[in-house]
């Protein structure tokens, strides 16, 4: 669990130079660190899990008093973070996202949205990062099911330096929050950005061709690749970070489709529910008229296992298999752009 890492930057103070010094860490366990560290400054915040520490964590051996291993069960979990959230404490409760999300649903939908409750739920293995684990381990429509329903913020940091900021936002937050991970990757984005805010889309790179908008270490890395290949075709594209898909970012995609011909959303996700559906809905709300091509995982579950490199894919999440269906489906002619006046902040 790398608990020992020696602490000669601070995590808090100094997010990039400490994920510098520390370059193995996935975004997984970026975050225990990153919560560990946080739960210094705030005394109310409590750490549970199921059965995923393994003797090992950050957070159990700052605030041993303040952290549970609840062992598989992750409906008694979520009902006893709600208890203790109703008490005063800023609860996280933290296991894989078919489990925590799937198995505890009701719980979920009833003691988390539905009162309210100070509860972060952040599970890893988001999509198919289980990878071998088969279909049982892979969590490919949480994000629809958590997008229905309300008072739910819903967050898929893009790498490790998001994964902080979006812990430190969670907590900061007053209500529910999902927070996705993966499993072992380990991704950092080598480029500038905006500052973190929740529901705040944040806009990575320009281009007036192509809106590429993604969240999560796969869709957002996938559609920087593809946006290289794409413009030694020639062909610019703009690409968004949509790390919270609740409460989406309506003006950034308002501006994105009147400044490009085509819309493209990237998850690893099934294509319904998830990003490329929170994006039509807007599109048809906001009468943008522009086409959406939803690139994600298909609407299957996956008959064999493989690794996760294997199973993206399968589903046609690379750079250059984006770029290609890109190239195939993005009009020639320009396109009247739509109505808009860009932000001036």
């Amino acid at each position: 669990m790398s608990a020992s890492l020696a602490p000669t930057v601070d995590l808090a103070q100094a997010p990039e130079a400490w994920l510098s010094a520390h370059p193995e860490l996935s975004s997984r366990l970026v975050f225990r660190h990153a919560a560990a560290r946080f739960a210094e400054e705030d005394a109310r915040v409590v750490f549970l899990e199921a059965d995923l520490g393994g003797g090992g964590d950050p957070f159990e051996k700052r605030h041993p008093q303040r952290y549970f291993n609840l062992g598989i069960c992750e409906a008694t979990m979520l009902d006893m973070a709600c208890g203790l959230a109703h008490g005063g404490h800023t609860v996280i409760a933290h296991s894989f996202a078919a489990f925590g999300v799937m198995r505890a649903c009701e719980q979920v939908r009833l003691n988390l949205a539905y009162a309210r409750a100070n509860v972060k739920l952040v599970c890893d293995y988001g999509g198919v990062a289980g990878a071998f684990f088969g279909p049982t381990h892979h969590a490919i429509e949480d994000l629809a099911v958590l997008r229905a329903m309300p008072n739910l913020t819903v967050v898929s940091p893009a790498d490790g330096l998001e994964t902080v900021q979006a812990t430190r936002a969670m907590l900061a937050h007053d209500g529910p929050v999902y927070l996705r991970l993966g499993r072992n990757r380990v991704t950092r984005l080598d480029l500038q950005r905006p500052p973190f805010e929740l529901g705040r889309a944040a806009l990575l790179r320009e281009g007036d061709d192509v809106g590429l908008l993604a969240h999560g270490e796969v869709g957002v890395s996938v559609a920087l690749d593809a946006a290289k290949l794409l413009e030694a075709q020639g062909v610019s594209a703009r690409v968004l970070n949509v790390h919270t898909l609740k409460p989406l970012d309506e003006e950034a995609v308002r501006e994105t489709a009147s400044r490009t011909r085509l819309l493209v959303t990237v998850e690893e996700h099934n294509v319904l529910g998830g990003l490329g559906s929170a994006v039509c809905e807007t599109v048809c709300s906001l009468d943008l008229g522009r086409r959406v091509l939803r690139v994600g995982i298909q609407d299957r579950y996956d008959s064999r296992a493989g690794s996760h490199e294997a199973l993206l894919k399968g589903h046609g999440l690379e750079g250059g298999q984006v770029a290609e269906r890109i190239l195939g489906v993005l009009p020639r002619t320009p396109v009247f752009a739509v109505g808009f006046e860009p932000r001036r902040d």
